[in-house]
């Protein structure tokens, strides 16, 4: 299937129309690492990256991690970043969404201090806040655990009308904003691209990509899904490796077209 991605996008940029390269970050460009903070994108991955945008390809990375950490990550001029789920974007060199700070720190402050105090008890927890969002992480700690902090966040969500919960394999992302996650992302990206239809490509590692590969999926691009714990896609790889590679096919295909 990965053959027929790759012709798919050479047909669209042959014809004329504009390729839109969309990633999840951790996970997907790189690799799951123990903590948040060590997480780092590899070198061949930035070069695959600044090659894909020189041959025409627009670039995005859609993520949980806020803006600001997107930003100090993917330091690759010309790619467009959302941070926060979707709710932060950054496009030619500006911050899109701004309004949206102010409410949302309000909204989150509630919930943090209502469930700070229940995951400080499970062990291997801990909460991260963000401006537009928070996330109880919980790599590396016991099922028990697991279990009780996607339990907590699930029924802060039956109580409350004003969050997003969306269970992920090392955590659960909560957002202030519950009509705006990756997928709307794709769209707004799709909107500002400026071709109705461009040759599309998403490519994310878990249950919190669902949105933006089905956007993609439906407007028949190319959905790729990095290990066992993503949506379904048209192609799997297993690791940020994996899918390295396939882009420098990608990179060379449309190189030589």
């Amino acid at each position: 299937m990965a053959a027929v991605g790759i012709d798919s996008l050479v047909a669209a940029a042959s014809a004329g129309r504009r390729i839109l390269l969309l990633f999840d970050f951790d996970g997907t460009l790189s690799p799951t690492v123990s903590r948040p903070e060590q997480a780092r994108l590899p070198k061949s991955m930035r070069r695959t990256l600044v090659d894909l945008a020189a041959a025409g390809c627009q670039v995005g990375v859609i993520s949980g991690r806020s803006l600001a950490d997107l930003r100090h990550r993917i330091d690759i001029p010309g790619v467009w970043l959302a941070g926060s789920g979707g709710l932060e974007l950054w496009r030619e060199g500006r911050h899109v969404g701004e309004q949206r700070v102010v409410a949302g720190a309000t909204t989150l402050a509630a919930h943090a201090r209502a469930i700070a105090p229940a995951i400080e008890r499970l062990p291997g927890a801990w909460l991260e806040q963000k401006p537009l969002g928070m996330t109880i992480h919980h790599r590396g700690a016991s099922p028990k655990t697991v279990t009780a902090i996607r339990q907590l966040a699930l029924d802060m969500q039956a109580r409350a009308l004003d969050v997003r919960v969306t269970v992920c394999s090392l955590g659960v992302e909560i957002s202030p904003f519950p009509e705006v996650h990756k997928g709307t992302a794709v769209s707004e990206f799709i909107a500002a691209v400026g071709d109705e239809s461009p040759g599309l490509l998403y490519a994310g590692n878990d249950h919190n990509d669902a949105e933006a590969m089905a956007e993609v999926a439906r407007r028949g691009g190319w959905v790729i899904a990095v290990g066992d714990d993503a949506h379904p896609a048209h192609t799997q790889v297993s690791t940020p490796s994996d899918l390295c590679e396939l882009l420098v096919n990608l990179g060379l295909a449309l190189n030589a077209s």
